[in-house]
């Protein structure tokens, strides 16, 4: 029994301009949604939130959806919406990362502040020795803006891998063909 299959494919589209060009619009929007969040008076205190993650889902699901579109016939495959879905979340995840790097810095000084509190206050909670504890929150309470704003692009370009997926899994439409060991590719 085989538990890795050699696929064959095609590339239909450019699909490296595409996700530079929709990845920024995608680490845009997530900007826009804490900036919204900001002005209804719910002020993110974490780096990365639910509510980033539903809007980098239904970034990737409309950008990939119109990907395909884009493309001649429709045709694409598993391996390149994956590609691509990652390229996005990988430049989404570098926007937003500069973004909350100048939300804490300009806009929201308080908000390096609060992802303290809430990870002290969590650790706190956690398990592990009170010499642990101690460690840790020291360790948390020199964190700067731009180590939350790190923080926020790692855990955003994570989410981008199942977003990825989904989005990948959801608009293929053509199935790869596997190919038998010691056959070339196209024969």
């Amino acid at each position: 029994m085989k538990f890795i299959r050699r696929y064959q494919s095609d590339i239909y589209g450019r699909y490296r301009v595409a996700y530079l060009r929709d990845g920024l619009f995608t680490g845009l929007f997530l900007a826009f949604v804490v900036l919204f969040m900001k002005l209804i008076y719910y002020p993110i205190d974490v780096p990365h939130t639910l509510y980033t993650d539903l809007a980098l889902l239904a970034a990737t699901l409309f950008f990939a959806y119109r990907y395909r579109q884009r493309l001649p016939e429709g045709k694409v495959f598993f391996k390149e919406l994956m590609l691509y879905g990652l390229g996005l979340g990988v430049v989404a995840a570098a926007v937003y990362g500069l973004f909350l790097w100048l939300y804490g810095g300009v806009i929201d000084t308080e908000f390096p502040g609060r992802c303290m509190k809430q990870f002290v206050d969590g650790e706190l909670h956690g398990n592990g020795t009170p010499e642990e504890k101690a460690h840790t929150i020291a360790v948390m309470k020199t964190y700067k803006t731009w180590t939350w704003a790190l923080i926020g692009a790692f855990l955003t370009a994570v989410m981008s891998i199942m977003t990825a997926f989904v989005a990948a899994l959801l608009f293929r439409t053509e199935k790869n063909v596997v190919y038998k060991k010691g056959s070339k590719k196209g024969s």
